[in-house]
């Protein structure tokens, strides 16, 4: 089936980037997710007494902790910014 109407394009302000404030919120709580989570299992690693098979568990709670802490802020981080650069109605 072929589309006869011809997309319209011109109607697009490409000056103004309006973005969704699902997509600032899942895309800056995933970035800082996994920056937290990176930084939790460093942090683990050089706070860990010795370096044995405990360290993994530290590693993963470090991480998850970490993961989360980065989730929320990113998420707040999306939302203002959403927020701020938002459509008026």
């Amino acid at each position: 089936m072929v589309d006869d109407e011809p997309q319209r394009y011109e109607q697009i302000d490409h000056h103004r980037v309006v973005v969704d404030p699902s997509d600032a919120v899942t895309g800056l709580g995933f970035v800082l997710g996994l920056v937290g989570a990176a930084v939790g299992v460093v942090a683990a690693i050089v706070m860990a007494p010795q370096l044995e098979a405990l360290t993994i568990l530290y590693c993963l709670i470090g991480g998850l902790a970490g993961g989360s802490a980065g989730v929320v802020t990113g998420g707040m981080i999306g939302a203002v910014f959403s927020v701020a650069r938002g459509k008026p109605h």
